[in-house]
């Protein structure tokens, strides 16, 4: 859990002085007396208080820009790139632009983020892939840095500001839609416990098949996100004693590697029907077209510019959450 917020109002309370006072210590120390000096640097020491750069030069100076971190491409669609898109699209609209960088490993990381923060070049920063243990919201809070994250913090008690997308109810939807299309045995396809988003989407796997009477046993496959470990994970299950006939997989990688998995029958149509997520171009592409859970990017991306700006115009308010549904995309 993420240690408490410390404000200028802890420091001035433990300082024995006035806000304004700890407020000229930082940014205009000859103002104040040297006793008082010392005194309200040895609070801030002693509560390891980190000024709020970013709403500071909001007052002063704002960049008007939004930092994001970019790793490296995953799978074989392309959600990062249409994500980004959307995400230039709606931070344009709202007056504001996106700064794209990288970072060999966590260590220089988190130096970039300060960086870019102390520089002024950002006013804050749109955190993707949070994993279940990811240090950085706490990172950001202790530091008064503001961001908005896209995908649920894990370990979130309402100090952090998120949207995300509700994989749960996505592949929910993938079930039912296979049920009607007269399915028993529906297997899943995604990854392995610890992504957060991938537990919530074999989550809703569950869900579904539980409420329509169906069996688990020996239908849940979990494999890394490539389409050659799919393919061998689909193979696998499909050798079974009761092999499934249909799979809801986590994303379109999986959905595609469990195509070449199935193989096809002597008319060349699939053994098994699969069923994607994130409607990526090639779902359409692939024959039989792939049918998949689409993701709402736009609102997504519209969503965390919104909450953005008003981290940046009010950063002492209760950080906001956004869950959006998805819509599955069925062909036949």
């Amino acid at each position: 859990m993420a240690r408490p917020t410390v404000t200028i109002a802890d420091v001035a309370v433990l300082a024995g002085v006035s806000r304004q006072t700890v407020s000229n210590v930082l940014n205009a120390p000859q103002r104040v007396t040297p006793a008082t000096t010392v005194r309200v640097q040895s609070a801030i020491q002693k509560l390891e208080y980190r000024p709020n750069r970013s709403a500071r030069n909001l007052r002063v100076r704002a960049s008007h820009t939004i930092g994001f971190r970019i790793n490296s491409p995953g799978g074989l669609g392309d959600l990062l790139d249409r994500f980004l898109h959307a995400l230039a699209n709606s931070a344009q609209a709202a007056g504001y632009h996106v700064l794209l960088f990288t970072s060999a490993d966590p260590q220089t990381e988190f130096a970039a983020y300060d960086d870019l923060v102390q520089t002024g070049t950002v006013d804050g920063f749109v955190l993707t892939d949070i994993g279940i243990a990811d240090p950085r919201p706490a990172w950001f809070v202790r530091r008064g840095i503001p961001f908005v994250c896209f995908g649920q913090p894990r370990r979130n008690r309402g100090e952090y500001a998120w949207v995300d997308v509700d994989g749960d109810h996505g592949t929910a939807q993938a079930v039912d839609y296979l049920v009607s299309r007269g399915h028993r045995r529906i297997a899943y396809l995604g990854w392995p416990p610890g992504t957060g988003y991938g537990d919530d989407r074999q989550a809703g796997w569950r869900r579904a098949m539980r409420r329509h009477g169906l069996s688990l046993t020996g239908m849940a496959g979990t494999c890394p996100q490539d389409a050659g470990s799919a393919a061998a994970t689909a193979r696998r299950l499909l050798a079974g004693k009761t092999p499934p006939t249909a799979f809801v997989c986590g994303s379109d990688t999986f959905a595609i590697g469990a195509r070449f998995g199935c193989g096809a029958d002597a008319a060349g149509q699939p053994r098994a029907t699969v069923v994607g997520f994130d409607d990526s171009p090639a779902a359409a592409f692939l024959t039989p077209p792939l049918s998949s859970v689409r993701q709402p990017l736009p609102a997504v991306a519209d969503h965390i510019v919104d909450l953005f700006v008003r981290r940046i115009a009010d950063p002492g308010a209760r950080p906001e959450s956004v869950l959006l549904r998805p819509e599955l995309v069925p062909r036949d």
